[in-house]
């Protein structure tokens, strides 16, 4: 352990990969391809590019967890601290490297908050009263002091990704690696985030970030990193990035780096731009697709989290459902998907009241964490899987639905791959394209762009297009502001499990869209 500690403060480098190619076990390519980088003490990285392209493999490198993990053939060498991986316990490493994954709820060990943020500090031994204190300071920076004492089943998403965070950085690790850490965030928390992030720079700690919502990094990253097909494509000081043309970058398949440029791609964009050309839609408005009313749901020994809601969503629509971590959102998404039954209150599908069971199937939910809902042992299996859902007995006929799917959101070579050996992005795109070829009358995506770069977003994008066209409803989870603006019709504000506002979008209610996301504070 001292010889470790010892190496950590002579080496200059927080982190180097020399050389690296590593090719999953099993796998027919690699994932990284001879991937050389040296991250210098105190610097903040971003590493990006589109998804699947070997960022969450780049950082299971550094924590170790390839190939504790994750099996596979590992060439080349990675230091910690001056120090090769594999001369590190397990234990020293995890105390020097604090680690983000992307799924959140894989992390989680304990039935309450402040057991869950204390958890490092118990396994390292850290006496109480100084645990106490580390744990009100952890909550403290990550502004989630009303989580403390709190059950962790009933929080959200983004609440699970903030607490995973306090727990790493109780320990007070000299790096922390953080994989899509904004991917269930409300811009609140991302600019805790952000504050955090930067609070960790001035305390000389190394931040390596595997992100694709870059907008929240300006200022604070000192290195941008792309990433394309397992090798690295480019390595740049933060401002030769930024000073890059927009285009420059989205051919790159990278995400806006500001807020200015996220309003100038919404004025320009290809795919049914909401700002430009909203008030040339025209959805198929008739009778509600759904229509709840009254609606009480919440989760066992905890209070309710819908409190009389009423909402009603028409064919042909795309509604945007905003509010901060913990409003409900999520849980308003299950319920409506007969995945969470309701307390009280009344649920119908095309006039027909329906109990939670009889919802399934006739609303598709497309999960904030799609390995949840995948079960096949290949891509094919999966999409077929969803085809025989819909009824359909047609061989043939569902073969062609598939390959025009897999064309349609980049899921060509994957044919034969385990969902759950995918990255985080492309098991987004596959569930996604599963519902696409359910029957569903209304389709619900939950944080659908978690884990997406730039084109695929817009591919994404142009499947919600396809599904106003065809008349289906569609119940929008997010807080990306960038999507929002290109893909919805209207927006839903959820306050405290009720629906607070409800407003078109379109030039003029921009404000309101940014306003409600708290852009205002930081513009």
């Amino acid at each position: 352990m001292m010889e470790n500690a010892a190496a950590a403060k002579a080496s200059p480098y927080a982190i180097e990969l020399d050389g690296c190619t590593f090719c999953y076990k099993g796998a027919s390519r690699p994932s990284l391809r001879d991937v050389s980088l040296k991250i210098p003490r105190g610097q903040c990285v971003v590493v990006t590019g589109q998804s699947g392209c070997g960022k969450t493999t780049l950082t299971r490198l550094v924590n170790a967890l390839i190939p504790l993990m994750y099996e596979g053939d590992l060439q080349g060498e990675v230091l910690v601290a001056g120090k090769p991986v594999s001369a590190w316990t397990m234990g020293e490493l995890s105390a020097h490297v604090g680690s983000v994954f992307q799924n959140p709820r894989s992390q989680f060990v304990n039935l309450d908050v402040t057991s869950e943020i204390a958890f490092g500090c118990e396994n390292f031994g850290i006496d109480r009263e100084e645990m106490v204190e580390r744990v009100a300071q952890a909550a403290a920076t990550l502004g989630i002091e009303g989580l403390v004492g709190r059950g962790t089943e009933a929080l959200s998403g983004g609440q699970k990704q903030s607490v995973i965070l306090a727990s790493a950085y109780a320990v007070h690790p000299d790096i922390f690696v953080l994989d899509e850490p904004t991917a269930s965030l409300d811009v609140h928390a991302m600019r805790n985030l952000a504050r955090t992030v930067a609070l960790l720079k001035s305390q000389g700690k190394t931040v390596l970030i595997s992100e694709h919502r870059l907008w929240w990094l300006d200022g604070i990253a000192d290195r941008y990193v792309v990433i394309s097909d397992g090798s690295v494509m480019g390595d740049w000081a933060a401002a030769e990035f930024l000073a890059m043309p927009f285009e420059t970058r989205t051919d790159m398949g990278l995400r806006a780096v500001s807020l200015a440029e996220i309003d100038s791609a919404v004025a320009v964009s290809p795919l049914g731009n909401a700002v430009a050309s909203n008030a040339s839609r025209s959805p198929s408005y008739g009778k509600p697709t759904v229509c709840m009313s009254g609606v009480v749901a919440g989760y066992r020994g905890a209070p309710a989290v819908l409190n009389g809601l009423d909402f009603c969503l028409l064919p042909g629509s795309v509604v945007g459902i905003v509010g901060h971590n913990g409003a409900g959102k999520t849980t308003f998404a299950r319920c409506m998907a007969g995945l969470l039954k309701e307390k009280a209150g009344v649920i119908e599908v095309d006039d027909v009241p329906l109990r939670a069971k009889k919802r399934a199937g006739r609303v598709y939910l497309v999960m904030q964490e799609p390995g949840y809902q995948l079960f096949s042992s290949t891509v094919d299996d999966e999409l077929a899987s969803a085809c025989s859902s819909d009824g359909a007995e047609d061989s043939l006929g569902n073969k062609d639905r598939i390959a025009a799917i897999k064309a349609a959101l980049a899921l060509e070579g994957l044919a034969d791959r385990h969902p759950l050996s995918l990255s985080g992005g492309e098991r987004q795109r596959l569930s996604i394209a599963a519902g696409l070829l359910s029957s569903a009358r209304a389709m619900i995506l939950d944080e659908p762009t978690s884990g997406l770069d730039y084109r695929n977003m817009r591919r994404i994008d142009a499947q919600i297009a396809r599904m106003r066209d065809a008349g289906i409803a569609v119940f929008v989870v997010s807080h990306d502001y960038e999507f929002l603006c290109s893909a919805c019709d209207e927006i839903t504000l959820v306050e405290d499990g009720r629906i607070a506002e409800r407003f078109p979008l379109n030039k003029a209610t921009l404000p309101k869209l940014k306003l409600n996301f708290g852009f205002a504070e930081i513009q």
